[in-house]
């Protein structure tokens, strides 16, 4: 084949690539940036040594296709073991996150399931802004077998990267379901499906192809929300007595 054609051809085909290559650059680069905030709980809870936050995202292949994944350690405890103080703590820097990094799209935060939706629902009141929270958790832990931690965790970045996850306040996703965590609750020890919204029902799911919401809450809940705990020390003490 003469230089000149050889030449032709290898410039077509560059070009060709360029044009494949392009489109799946640009995509990489328009992904929202969304950050992994974990505190512990079973999704953690490895034979051994605890997984770490930086361990739990390396677990999720594919996830460049929906977010930049980031993370950071706040704790790595069971949920039975985080105090009030550091849930405090962790509204305050959830807080801070979005105060301070505007490019942040959501957070996604790890909780073990025995106080994830006290947790949840906290967060709810305490996180002043309309960008999502979704925490995650899971039922069975690492060394388990059908361990859905990985799973749980990429769909809870998947809704975190989501526009239509915005004003939804706090949310809980478990089991490629979506709930309003002022709304979920914790319904077996054991089952996967678990989380419920028994008289409301879920407000969405996260399938293979899409994120999904079917309904919205309407209850006030993050940034319009009148709990602000910027300058709370501590959380105040209550005592109930029934007569």
């Amino acid at each position: 084949m003469p230089t000149c054609i050889r030449r032709r051809n290898s410039a077509v085909l560059g070009v060709a690539l360029i044009a494949l290559l392009a489109p799946a650059a640009a995509r990489a680069q328009d992904v929202p940036r969304v950050r992994l905030v974990a505190t512990g709980g079973t999704i953690s809870n490895r034979t051994g040594g605890r997984l770490s936050a930086e361990e739990l995202v390396q677990s999720m292949p594919g996830i460049e296709r929906y977010a930049k994944p980031e993370f950071e350690q706040f704790s790595n405890l069971a949920s039975s073991e985080l105090t009030l103080d550091q849930w405090l703590a962790l509204a305050k820097r959830l807080n801070e996150i979005f105060s301070t990094e505007p490019g942040i799209a959501g957070l996604v935060v790890t909780s073990g399931t025995d106080t994830l939706e006290e947790l949840a629902y906290f967060l709810d009141l305490t996180v002043r802004s309309d960008k999502p929270v979704v925490v995650v958790g899971s039922m069975r832990n690492p060394s388990t077998l059908g361990y859905e931690g990985a799973a749980n965790l990429l769909e809870g970045f998947r809704v975190a990267a989501s526009p239509d996850a915005r004003g939804q306040g706090a949310l809980v996703v478990l089991n490629d379901e979506i709930n309003a965590a002022r709304e979920v609750t914790k319904t077996d020890a054991l089952r996967l499906n678990t989380f419920q919204t028994r008289g409301y029902g879920l407000l969405g799911v996260v399938d293979a192809d899409r994120v999904a919401f079917y309904r919205h809450s309407l209850k006030r809940h993050s940034a319009r929300s009148e709990f602000d705990v910027t300058s709370v020390a501590k959380l105040p003490r209550t005592v109930s007595r029934s007569r």
